[in-house]
């Protein structure tokens, strides 16, 4: 199933404002401080590479890689109002809007593929890793980062004026051996955003994730969980203590071996 219309809509309505965030680092800490350094210190050595940045919004992670020795860098995103800003912020780069489940270009046409918190709007990943595979050159990597599985099990339990509470718990009775859980690690499901990010995203257990890419023929070299960067203590403290304790998103590179791995 591709991104669904609302959070597309979404991101065509709040193009700008969504830009004008992540290009603040001290606004968008999650990213600045906690998801990117993770990401960029997986970056292999980009010289005179072919790239593709998948989900790549307003561009930025496109410039940073161009900038690291990208020889060729071209990004795609499903929003027309992302592509349209990526455009007239960055002309010297290429910019499609594409949907990363059916991707036009030929076999073994990018010698590296990225892609920042893109894939979980997706249900199932199975044909974005078939076709970054198939567009990968062998001996290529996939660097991708999303939701973190043990975050997006947690269910809401509570959202208030005072608390707002989010639980993965299992409480058990032993007088009369009943057991009560709260949230779902093993099973996949939705969550329909409200407030600032109206979209929607899926949950995956690890073993799903491991699953579909490894179908695809990718081998998993590298496992992040990022940790903030000590300056998010100054700007938000609860968020550094959270991220400390808590993962919020996860980080895999994966290898296109020479032969498909069954």
């Amino acid at each position: 199933m591709s991104t669904d219309k609302l959070s597309i809509d979404w991101y065509n309505q709040n193009s700008e404002e969504y830009t004008n965030h992540v290009r603040n680092p001290d606004d968008s800490i999650y990213h600045s401080l906690y998801e990117k350094p993770a990401m960029y210190s997986l970056l292999p050595n980009l010289d005179s590479m072919s790239v593709i940045s998948l989900g790549c919004g307003s561009g930025e992670d496109c410039n940073y890689l161009a900038k690291h020795g990208a020889s060729k860098v071209t990004g795609i995103d499903i929003s027309t109002g992302m592509i349209e800003i990526a455009k007239k912020s960055y002309p010297m780069y290429q910019f499609q809007v594409m949907d990363m489940e059916n991707l036009a270009f030929g076999d073994s046409s990018f010698d590296f593929a990225y892609s920042s918190l893109a894939i979980h709007y997706l249900e199932d990943w199975s044909k974005v890793f078939k076709e970054v595979y198939r567009v990968l050159k062998p001996g290529s990597y996939f660097l991708f980062s999303c939701n973190h599985p043990v975050s997006s099990s947690m269910e809401l339990t509570r959202d208030d004026d005072k608390f707002s509470i989010r639980q993965l718990t299992r409480t058990k009775d032993r007088q009369n051996d009943h057991v009560e859980i709260v949230g779902d690690y093993m099973h996949r499901k939705a969550f329909i955003g409200q407030g600032t990010f109206n979209v929607t995203t899926w949950h995956k257990s690890f073993s799903e994730i491991s699953k579909e890419s490894s179908k695809a023929g990718f081998v998993i070299t590298n496992i992040i969980e990022p940790n903030p960067l000590p300056k998010m203590e100054k700007l938000s403290l609860v968020s550094y203590r959270s991220l400390l304790k808590i993962p919020d998103f996860l980080i895999l590179k994966l290898l296109k071996t020479e032969t498909v791995i069954r």
